[in-house]
């Protein structure tokens, strides 16, 4: 089986426990707060052993030490199983190994958790994604464009620009697959930017030129892209989705062309 990497976000940033909650609209943080109290129900020694299992396995996913990370995960989970962030870590480290049936239960858990985040969104879309269910993909990720549009009505940050962008990557990649081109070339032109702080303008014209044959065109999109952008790590998650899409092959060998 080729080895590919799969996009994903591990929402590595939450504090022990849905920090990432605070701050947020009155609902959201009401259900946070209700998730902390049962958390803080716990005897102290519970709460430690939990953290440093957490801890741990978010070590050890960054290592790609996956099934070190599953072990401290279903540890921490004994203790303590509605954190949001360690079932979206969980799913993380199914798609690893490209079990996408439990990746999604996983996701799906963690978003009925924290319905609103949209790193886990996409994570969900991504899953019909790499599972070639264009229809749902479309209509998911296009969800997690719509709710970063709504929570940064003025400006994106830069983080949240680049999932923006990936995220209508992967719906005008599903047209395409679709052969719904006029959709496809619809959301392209619509984002296409000069001055794009993402590869959106390269890759989707590179889709493009693919689509269409032509993979001279193609190549020297993608190539413009790793030379402006400052190499290939930097374009990696576009990069490989068009390995998981098939236009490109993977370094690990393999056919992954349709």
């Amino acid at each position: 089986m080729t080895k590919r990497r799969i996009t994903f976000f591990s929402l590595a940033a939450y504090t022990i426990l849905f920090g990432s909650a605070f701050g947020q609209e009155p609902e959201k943080q009401a259900k946070a707060l209700a998730l902390v109290a049962d958390f803080s129900n716990l005897p102290e020694e519970e709460r430690k052993a939990y953290g440093e299992h957490k801890g741990k396995a978010q070590q050890f996913l960054r290592q790609k030490r996956v099934f070190e990370a599953l072990d401290q995960i279903h540890q921490a989970l004994t203790i303590f199983d509605n954190d949001p962030s360690l079932w979206n870590m969980k799913g993380s480290c199914h798609v690893e190994f490209r079990s996408f049936v439990k990746g999604r239960e996983a996701f799906q858990r963690s978003l009925a958790l924290d319905e609103r985040s949209t790193g886990v969104m996409f994570n969900l879309a991504e899953m019909d994604f790499v599972t070639k269910e264009w229809n749902g993909c479309i209509s998911k990720m296009s969800a997690v464009a719509e709710k970063l549009e709504e929570n940064h009505p003025e400006e994106m940050p830069a983080s949240v620009t680049s999932l923006h962008r990936l995220a209508l990557f992967k719906v005008m990649l599903s047209h395409l697959k679709l052969k719904q081109q006029d959709k496809a070339l619809a959301i392209a032109e619509e984002n296409w930017e000069d001055w794009d702080d993402t590869p959106f303008t390269y890759y989707s014209k590179a889709a493009l030129a693919y689509h269409e044959g032509d993979k001279e065109k193609a190549t020297s999109w993608v190539s413009s892209a790793i030379r402006v952008f400052g190499g290939l790590g930097a374009v990696a998650n576009w990069q490989d989705t068009l390995i998981e899409f098939g236009y490109v092959k993977s370094f690990y060998g393999g056919d992954d062309e349709e």
